[in-house]
């Protein structure tokens, strides 16, 4: 009997562990909101908590506290208290947590979101800064939401206020989308497609803008027009995304028994010195001194 009896603390220790490491989750109806608990500074994955059973899913991740930075569907932002960002499971999602925080994550099905944001996809990685639009009001009834959620809000209550919060929530995103795409609407749905195409097929060593624009099925006039408001070229795109992410796992001390070239070769190279002198031509130094000193250089952050 004492031997039951502690089988069962035990196991309930093992359960609120469980829980602290995975948060608090709550059906919202269409939505799942999972309340994270207070992380440490250091590198954080979302993607086991955004990527349910292996199917695709979207997520509003809202920082209640800290800062992060963070890298998805190519771009890098710093995350500050009170800021939104919408991630798409398809694409890499990397965190660092740059000092203490906590987080929000409401979590909905492609389906449901566009049903309420059409181009989401357009926004996934671009942050929502607290001070946009109807940002922080959104943040405050998210907190709010939160607080009734803990305090047992009844079930058939939960529904109508998923419903009214993921509205609330597309309408913030939609109101900065709107203001970026009147230039030219269909080219910024395009640019956002074209980057997840290129997240997700980054360490194929065939991707490049002749094969970008086959799968797609566009011209490659017409993929370069894509790319001509920002500041790069698909293929220096493509390049520097691959030395990012490889000086990513130069300086991860767990990739350690891979060799400079093997990492090289896994994320798209296919020549040992093409891959050393972009490398330097970009962050100043070659790979083997960048995995003597790992702290990432600026261009990363």
């Amino acid at each position: 009997m004492v031997l039951a009896s502690l089988a069962s603390c035990a196991e309930d220790t093992a359960s609120q562990e469980a829980s602290c490491v995975l948060g608090a989750h709550y059906a919202l109806g269409q939505m799942e909101l999972i309340h994270l608990p207070a992380a440490k500074p250091g590198p954080s994955s979302l993607m086991d908590r955004i990527d349910r059973a292996g199917t695709c899913s979207y997520a509003f991740l809202l920082l209640l506290d800290g800062t992060a930075r963070l890298n998805h569907y190519g771009l890098r932002s710093t995350l500050s208290a009170g800021d939104f960002v919408l991630m798409n499971s398809a694409a890499p999602v990397e965190l660092d947590l740059l000092t203490e925080a906590k987080m929000v994550l409401l979590r909905v099905t492609p389906g449901d979101l566009r049903a309420y944001l059409p181009s989401c996809e357009h926004m996934c990685g671009r942050p929502l800064r607290a001070c946009e639009g109807i940002s922080q009001g959104t943040a405050e009834l998210t907190q709010s939401v939160l607080g009734l959620l803990e305090a047992g809000l009844e079930p058939h209550f939960r529904q109508r206020i998923g419903r009214n919060l993921l509205d609330t929530l597309a309408t913030a995103f939609a109101i900065v989308l709107d203001r970026e795409r009147r230039s030219s609407p269909i080219i910024c749905d395009r640019n956002a497609r074209v980057r997840l195409y290129i997240e997700r097929n980054l360490r194929n060593p065939e991707l490049k803008p002749s094969t970008i624009a086959a799968s797609l099925r566009i011209s490659p006039r017409y993929l370069r027009a894509i790319f001509v408001a920002g500041r790069e070229t698909v293929s220096a795109y493509i390049l520097r995304r691959r030395l990012e992410e490889c000086a990513r796992d130069l300086a991860d001390p767990g990739l350690g028994q891979l060799s400079i070239t093997e990492i090289a070769f896994s994320w798209g190279f296919n020549s040992g010195p093409h891959f050393t002198r972009s490398f330097r031509d970009r962050f100043c130094k070659t790979p083997r001194e960048h995995r003597a000193r790992p702290a990432l250089p600026k261009a990363l952050t």
